[in-house]
């Protein structure tokens, strides 16, 4: 697949033509990058120079933290742009976190400089682009928030119940849920350690609140209506 083909199937280009797609990845530096499970895209504290698109695969986002074991802020997964709100705000000038790639990832790259500029341009083209750029913001942006929610709660039970009635809301309110995590991830989520993660849910199902299977969660709590 070339990376006009590539970048064409993206949210980030949806509705644009091919020609404009064309010309919107030689205004922009566009180029292709792949990362395996693991590899570390970009460092906390490094210059925040290239605005990366999710073609395929899954990223993690850290917190910088001097803890021992890290805070996973987000996941970030195909039609998703990391470094969208820092295009916004150029007194950012570095990436906050670390991010990891959670699986082998395709990502196509714009240097942010040059993205700036043409974003500045106007025209039809630029203002399909402003558009699909707001709407990926704003589901980035409510991610942001529910974090900021779960780790508000005062304990790790707390959080669990906040972070597990946000699920089921944005799921319909049926009273199960599945968490987009294995064990590992969803302590990093909650900034604790596994066995802390673990020891909260074995609580929790005995006092009769939840009940799960692998990732498959049934709420027993009252939850946010």
């Amino acid at each position: 697949m070339t990376l006009v083909e590539l970048a064409h199937g993206m949210e980030f280009f949806s509705g644009v033509p091919v020609d404009g797609v064309e010309l919107s990845l030689e205004r922009m530096n566009g180029v292709r990058r792949s990362f395996r499970r693991g590899e570390t895209v970009v460092h906390a504290g490094f210059r925040a120079e290239r605005l990366m698109a999710i073609a395929s695969g899954r990223l993690f986002v850290y917190e910088q933290t001097s803890e021992d074991h890290p805070v996973l802020v987000r996941e970030l997964g195909r039609g998703s742009v990391l470094g969208l709100w820092i295009l916004h705000v150029p007194e950012i000038t570095c990436w906050p976190g670390t991010v990891v790639a959670a699986e082998d990832t395709v990502l196509v790259s714009f240097d942010m400089d040059r993205t700036r500029t043409f974003m500045a341009s106007g025209g039809p083209l630029v203002a399909r682009l402003a558009l699909n750029a707001a709407k990926i913001l704003s589901r980035e942006l409510f991610s942001t928030w529910r974090k900021l929610a779960v780790m508000d709660a005062p304990s790790i039970e707390a959080r669990i119940r906040v972070y597990l009635s946000e699920l089921d809301n944005e799921s319909g309110g049926t009273g199960e849920v599945t968490v987009p995590f294995n064990r590992e991830r969803m302590a990093e989520y909650f900034g604790v350690t596994r066995p802390a993660l673990s020891r909260s849910l074995g609580r929790m199902r005995d006092l009769g609140l939840i009940e799960w299977r692998k990732n498959s969660f049934k709420l027993r709590f009252g939850r946010r209506g």
